[in-house]
């Protein structure tokens, strides 16, 4: 059956049309769990769409525009760090702008409540975060699971209410206890996205780096690797220094260039040429 899409408008009135509305995801809550996927290239962002993945999330980047393009129907959220900017006019002044490149969602992982909360009044749709919250895991800490004891649940819980106060549509929630999130995701109109915190969750999330196994650093216990990419960016990897070596060598014996690769000229023409340098001289 041929997949329905919502037709929308971007804030300057670009028209479109998208897999799922903020209204949709809202509705959804406590019947289906969707899929999300952080991507970091067009050719990610495209083939996540090919695979129906429901929503996406990925980092501001110069390749924003392609993204866009590659999965024009598939509801992407950008994650906007805080951490460059001084004002909350400032973040969001750019966070209008990658909704009106037609982006769908803001994700403000560590943000300022009152930034969130300004952010809302300009009825831009964004995301929370958390749980173990990478950039403030010292208050925790460091990098490791949250919420193991009914003190920290109760926290997470009152954190988690507090980002629902600010207008949110969703919160990512990382690394906690299962059984917690579930019992919280039920005490919150806000659809949760689990990663790293089990299946009682609204959304599924995983980083593309993950899933591919193509990540520089040692897979997350909560991850699940389907491929294995960096094997194949390794021996890729070899065959361009290869591929170098072979034409610096054809460089050193003269055989590249060879006939083929070069542009001739008739003799009477380079004659002309070589009578014209001589005079010259």
């Amino acid at each position: 059956m041929k997949k329905k899409y919502k037709r929308v408008y971007s804030i300057s009135l670009e028209p479109g049309y998208r897999n799922y509305t903020v209204r949709d995801l809202i509705e959804n809550k406590g019947k289906k769990q969707l899929t999300q996927i952080h991507v970091a290239t067009p050719e990610e962002a495209k083939a996540a769409e090919e695979a129906g993945i429901d929503l996406l999330l990925v980092r501001v980047c110069p390749e924003l525009h392609e993204i866009r393009k590659a999965a024009p129907k598939t509801f992407i959220t950008v994650s906007v760090p805080f951490i460059k900017y001084s004002s909350k006019e400032e973040i969001v002044k750019d966070s209008l702008e990658i909704i009106d490149m037609g982006f769908d969602s803001i994700t403000c992982g560590s943000w300022n409540l009152d930034f969130m909360k300004y952010l809302n009044g300009f009825k831009i749709p964004f995301q929370g975060h958390a749980g173990l919250v990478p950039r403030r895991s010292t208050w925790i800490g460091g990098m490791k699971a949250y919420a193991k004891n009914a003190e920290e649940a109760i926290q997470l819980f009152k954190d988690i209410k507090d980002i629902e106060d600010t207008g949110a549509w969703g919160v990512e929630v990382e690394c906690v206890p299962e059984e917690v999130l579930g019992e919280i995701s039920k005490n919150t109109s806000l659809v949760t996205i689990s990663i790293g915190s089990g299946k009682k969750s609204d959304v599924q999330f995983l980083f593309s780096e993950d899933i591919l196994g193509s990540s520089s650093i040692p897979l997350p216990r909560h991850a699940k690797q389907y491929r294995n990419f960096k094997k194949y960016y390794d021996k890729m990897q070899k065959e361009r220094i290869e591929a170098f070596k072979e034409f610096k060598n054809d460089v050193s014996k003269k055989s590249f260039p060879s006939k083929k690769h070069v542009i001739g000229i008739d003799a009477k023409e380079l004659s002309n040429l070589k009578k014209y340098l001589k005079d010259y001289d």
